[in-house]
């Protein structure tokens, strides 16, 4: 089908110029109903994408690499808004607005420079198997820190060991004014998948921003680890997250409004360090075409220079099934909540509710 396409596309041009190329993407879509303390139903993009990639060989092993992903929104709005309660990824219906780069790739590696996943957007997130909008209904509160990094540079090592990776990333801050929100940030990922069993981890540093929080003394540092196997029509993976910096490193910030973050830090503390720690256990098993799953995710309670500050914790489950109609379109369902703690509530929910609950089907059609 693609071949198809693109022989259509381009029948009158020099065959040449166009080979190795392939447009690939995502249509997500589906109904949920939210209820935080006041009830809706959205009908909702769920991170919807579309993208070319390709190849030259340059001869001698090497080849010149390329890739163009952009997010849209098919509901006619926009998505991945953190004040919306939305994590399904970038949206912005700005051409590019995904994993984009430029590189080269030989039998030393991969090298790749522009808007660039890191390692958790391109390798890890494998505990999140659902496709949602609102936090309630996925594990986009505990991935948070998967993303493209832009102006950066990521180096891939080569397959030396079989279901071996390792790659660094490092972004840089263009932007030198007072007023800029830009970090600078390092990232690490190393990954192992062998008969099914996989174990994959990341740090990411992120230095300060010039303004906007009050910023701790040293910097954000992230670690991610996912444990797991994934085969034989069974999959369970295992997350762990512990997160050091300033507030925006919290799960409470990933849940709140720029307004609500700054009163989160207002509540905890300005010019201190947070400290967050976090879990999920995802587990599914396919039965024909249904493939009914469970998701349990906890964080502890945040810590504020190394107290715990009662009450900021949460815990949240997902429920729910996926039915395959083919190899490219599945339809699911999935019920979900997330329970914070009283004090978190309190800065995140209205009405003096504690729960986030939303009831969603999505489709979804990967071409």
């Amino acid at each position: 089908m693609k071949k198809s396409l693109i022989a259509l596309l381009v029948a009158s041009m020099p065959a040449a110029a166009f080979a190795d190329v392939t447009i690939y993407g995502a249509i997500k879509a589906g109904v949920e109903n939210v209820d935080n303390g006041t009830k809706k139903t959205n009908i909702d993009d769920l991170g919807s994408r579309i993208g070319f990639k390709g190849s030259e060989d340059l001869g001698n092993g090497l080849k010149a690499i390329w890739q163009v992903e952009s997010g849209f929104a098919i509901d006619g709005g926009s998505n991945g808004s953190a004040a919306d309660g939305k994590y399904s990824g970038s949206s912005a219906g700005t051409f590019a607005s995904r994993n984009s780069f430029l590189g080269l790739q030989s039998n030393l590696g991969t090298l790749r420079f522009g808007n660039v996943s890191n390692f958790q957007d391109s390798d890890m997130g494998v505990v999140d198997t659902w496709s949602y909008n609102n936090a309630a209904l996925g594990l986009g509160v505990f991935t948070r820190d998967g993303a493209r990094l832009k102006n950066s540079v990521r180096y891939d090592l080569p397959a030396i060991v079989p279901g071996l990776t390792a790659a660094f990333q490092y972004g840089t801050k263009e932007d030198k004014s007072a007023a800029t929100q830009d970090r600078e940030t390092y990232n690490l990922g190393l990954g192992y998948e062998n008969s099914g069993f996989f174990g994959k981890y990341d740090y990411q540093y992120e230095s300060h921003v010039a303004s906007g929080v009050e910023l701790s003394n040293k910097g954000n540092r992230k670690h991610q680890l996912e444990v797991g196997y994934n085969a034989n029509n069974l999959f369970v993976g295992f997350g762990y997250k512990q997160s050091q910096g300033d507030v925006t490193t919290t799960a409470l910030s990933a849940l709140a409004t720029p307004a609500q973050v700054t009163a989160i830090q207002g509540k905890l503390g300005n010019g201190v360090e947070f400290k967050t720690t976090e879990y999920a256990l995802t587990a599914g098993y396919t039965f024909g075409a249904i493939t009914p799953k469970f998701t349990y995710a906890h964080g502890d309670n945040v810590k504020v220079e190394g107290v715990s500050a009662d009450n900021t914790k949460y815990d949240q489950f997902v429920l729910g099934a996926d039915y395959a109609l083919s190899k490219r379109t599945t339809v699911g369902a999935q019920y979900g909540e997330i329970k914070l703690g009283n004090n978190a509530a309190a800065l995140l929910l209205s009405n003096g509710n504690t729960k986030i609950k939303s009831f969603g089907l999505n489709m979804v059609h990967n071409f």
